[in-house]
């Protein structure tokens, strides 16, 4: 007998013939659906599943399982989601034990923001529910199918500890599930982006007004001010940060999400409204638009939170925070790992001139075309603009050169170099492991790289050349998967990926993929690709997760090599170094597009164009080469640093020109950021030995 049935309470199941209609915020109800929305039971009960509980409004006749149409939102709360859950009981012909209202109730405060639950977060119901929703509701295309699968598995363990006497603000009821602890286990991961979000955050002391408070005193407590945070679950962390300012949490959030939308929130539990900050937030927007645009004030969440027009703010972050500024009297919190404040000036926008690195100050353009006339606050300067900061002038670029402490000097560097030549017949490749000992030795003797950190993988090693091994699969995976055993932690670090070798596509079930094609790759047929190659995709995922270094450039010169990019390169490609160069960089340089071969030099070294090596590579080399007293080619506004993005414009250059005169084929390298999920991303950074030592200098 399962233990369900001894609590006297099994499994719920969606009747068959129920079709649910999901519909957006702002969709009408199709007709003749029942609608499982709040607004369906306004006025009759505070909670949709509460309703249900008591049949009342809509639910007050009995339902059949032959229902028909249900009307669900597109993201479902854990209140409307435990009222499917609910409903679909009753039609089968259960009566609700009274222990499943304290879900419905648990619902309702869910849904106003109160944290009721005496267990760790990560097994409250609440926060389970959550990252359920995200994990299957927030891709492309929503898997809706998974994600009612999954909560209505979380419904049914609830509703069974429940009607078996456990309490569910006490009791873990999920702590002995394996399946729960899958979820329980990426809201741990998730807790770590949180720390990244804060990283990158803003933090305040505000002053609320006794009348909006609901103790009638006047209020000093911590804001926390988020753009775009990575964490799904940014709320719950917050919440509960014993670094935040009097070690108890933030009870105020500001956060930028996508398309406009900004919400400020407090914690219930603070008993602070801030519904009241929507007329300057809608005054500030009337302005920006040159048309009346009102924030909401919270009415139907107890008037704790203010958030942008449906539509989105027209307002940037920074104008935001200006526009409640003087009302809350914002007093900016430093400290450890926090980035620089905006200053909020009087009758204007934000100032000019702001010391953004350490050892780098410089004057900065005024950066807003709209002011917001409020008065000053004890804020600090500006952080940089858009997800990559803004150019840092030259002058300001030799400063970071010179500073041993800060600037890109700071960074470790390390390399993977490979090049696969050991190929026979038809496939036969000569210049492989000439690319890679090129690369290494550019690497060494004109980037600064220690020959004792940089792993070199080549079958044809020349005379007294130190190697790690043949480039086969598993060396190369081995190479990447102890990494932290031979190097160790060093976050501020940069890691290349360097590969030159054969490359292809295979047919999968579902979709085809790219893949490295090393040494032995064609020797058994009779394995397994996974054993032979490896996945290009599989390979981004081994390099994310493996390799602890800030920045990752991988570079891929093989045929279709275009696979591990996936899409297109970004076309806009930038020269400047930027300001937020220090934050996670992710990106790939592959030698082509998907379809494309990758060439190389002719095999008659009296008739080498490209210096005996791959195109791909010979442009490579002479993009990153310095020559005397000139920056590398590749350094297009001569600051002496080449980024990622000028490295990518070059090659984007040179190599079709090269390609198209010498062998009239088609070759375009490809740049592709996979750090792109990001809300701020820093540059891959190749900073010659002759341009630190320049800057170095008295």
């Amino acid at each position: 007998m399962s233990v369900a049935s001894e609590n006297g309470w099994s499994a719920v199941e969606l009747p068959a013939s129920w079709r649910l209609q999901w519909i957006g915020g702002a969709d009408p109800v199709p007709a003749g659906a029942l609608a499982l929305t709040l607004s369906a039971v306004e006025g009759v009960a505070a909670s949709v599943s509460m309703a249900v509980m008591r049949r009342a409004g809509p639910f007050a006749a009995s339902p059949s399982r032959d229902q028909g149409d249900l009307a669900l939102p597109e993201f479902p709360t854990l209140d409307e989601t435990w009222a499917l859950y609910l409903w679909a009981a009753l039609a089968a012909g259960r009566s609700l034990p009274p222990a499943l209202e304290a879900v419905a109730q648990y619902a309702e405060d869910v849904r106003q923001g109160h944290w009721p639950d005496h267990v760790p977060p990560e097994q409250s119901v609440q926060a389970l529910f959550q990252v359920i929703a995200q994990q299957h509701l927030l891709v492309r295309p929503p898997d809706r199918r998974a994600f009612l699968r999954e909560a209505l598995r979380l419904c049914d363990l609830v509703a069974r500890r429940l009607v078996g006497g456990a309490r569910l603000l006490d009791d873990p009821l999920a702590r002995d599930e394996p399946w729960a602890q899958h979820y329980a286990s990426m809201l741990a991961a998730d807790q770590a982006l949180y720390q990244e979000d804060v990283g990158r955050g803003r933090r305040f002391m505000a002053t609320l007004p006794a009348e909006e408070s609901l103790t009638g005193t006047e209020r000093r407590l911590p804001l926390l001010a988020l753009r775009r945070p990575v964490a799904a679950q940014f709320k719950l962390w917050a919440r509960r940060d014993a670094q935040a300012p009097g070690g108890h949490g933030y009870p105020l959030l500001a956060v930028e999400l996508a398309q406009g939308n900004v919400v400020f929130s407090a914690d219930p539990a603070s008993k602070v409204r801030l519904g009241w900050l929507a007329a300057p937030l809608s005054a500030a927007e009337e302005k920006a638009r040159g048309a009346a645009a009102a924030w909401y004030d919270g009415r139907r969440h107890g008037f704790t939170l203010s958030a942008a027009p449906k539509e989105g703010t027209r307002l940037s972050f920074d104008e935001v925070l200006q526009a409640v500024a003087p009302r809350l009297r914002l007093k900016a919190v430093k400290g450890a790992g926090q980035r620089h404040l905006p200053r909020v000036v009087s009758g204007v926008s934000l100032a000019a001139g702001i010391a953004v690195l350490v050892g780098a100050a410089f004057a900065w353009p005024l950066l807003h075309s709209r002011s917001v006339n409020v008065p000053a606050i004890d804020v600090d300067p500006p952080a940089a603009r858009g997800a990559k900061g803004e150019p840092v002038p030259k002058a300001a670029v030799l400063n970071l050169l010179g500073d041993v402490e800060q600037g890109p000097r700071s960074f470790a560097h390390y390399a993977l170099v490979a090049g696969a030549c050991a190929y026979s017949g038809d496939r036969a490749l000569k210049l492989p492991c000439r690319d890679a000992h090129a690369v290494r030795e550019l690497l060494v003797q004109k980037y600064g790289y220690a020959p004792e950190n940089v792993l070199f993988y080549v079958d044809q090693a020349e005379p007294g050349e130190r190697v790690d091994g043949a480039p086969t699969a598993a060396n190369l995976r081995l190479g990447v998967e102890r990494f932290r055993e031979r190097f160790g932690e060093h976050d501020p670090a940069s890691f290349l990926f360097y590969y030159s070798g054969h490359g292809g596509y295979e047919k999968g079930a579902r979709k085809d993929f790219g893949v490295l094609q090393p040494t032995g790759y064609f020797d058994h047929p009779e394995l397994p690709i996974s054993d032979r190659g490896w996945d290009m995709q599989e390979l981004l995922d081994a390099i994310h997760k493996g390799i602890p270094a800030r920045h990752v450039m991988v570079v891929l010169d093989a045929c279709y090599s275009g696979w591990a990019v996936g899409a297109k390169g970004d076309e806009v490609l930038r020269p400047e170094l930027m300001s937020l160069w220090k934050e996670r960089a992710e990106v790939v340089v592959s030698a082509g597009t998907k379809g494309q071969r990758a060439w190389e030099d002719e095999e008659d070294q009296r008739a080498w164009a490209w210096g005996g090596h791959s195109a791909f590579t010979a442009f490579l080399l002479q993009g990153l080469t310095p020559t005397t007293g000139a920056p590398p080619p590749a350094d297009r506004n001569a600051d002496g640093v080449v980024t990622d993005e000028e490295l990518a414009k070059y090659l984007r250059t040179r190599v079709p020109e090269a390609v198209r005169a010498l062998k009239r084929a088609e070759q375009v390298p490809q740049f592709f950021r996979f750090d792109d999920q990001l809300p701020q991303s820093g540059q891959f950074l190749f900073v010659p030995v002759a341009a630190t030592a320049q800057a170095a200098q008295p």
